[in-house]
């Protein structure tokens, strides 16, 4: 069952997001086309700023996700971008200096986790 995403993680990863795009924050390539499938006319930056909207969401809800590489804190959570559902996953690798984008895709079960 969902809960709230810690403000903690939301913090940290927001702020390594406001850099955009570089050495700290990286893309899988599934998520990068499965976002662009969703939403054609989008770049790069559009992704970015979809999870960053979504992580200022206050109650925000997701699952912690354990056991999964790369190691480090990942949550999947589901929000909403220019009126679709949108499912994520994110990591905040163990060090704390970088954020991985696993997932950004329509949810596969339903808009609920």
């Amino acid at each position: 069952m969902a809960e709230q995403i810690p403000n903690k993680w939301k913090k940290a990863v927001l702020a390594i997001l406001a850099e955009g795009l570089g050495e700290r924050v990286e893309v899988t390539v599934r998520a990068r086309q499965d976002f662009e499938d969703l939403f054609p006319d989008t770049f790069s930056y559009h992704l970015i700023e979809a999870f960053t909207e979504a992580l200022k969401i206050p109650e925000l809800e997701g699952n912690r996700i354990h056991g999964m590489k790369p190691e480090g804190e990942i949550y999947e959570f589901i929000f909403y971008y220019r009126q679709k559902p949108v499912y994520g996953k994110v990591c905040l690798r163990k060090d704390g200096k970088l954020v991985l984008i696993i997932s950004a895709h329509r949810p596969l079960k339903g808009n609920a986790l």
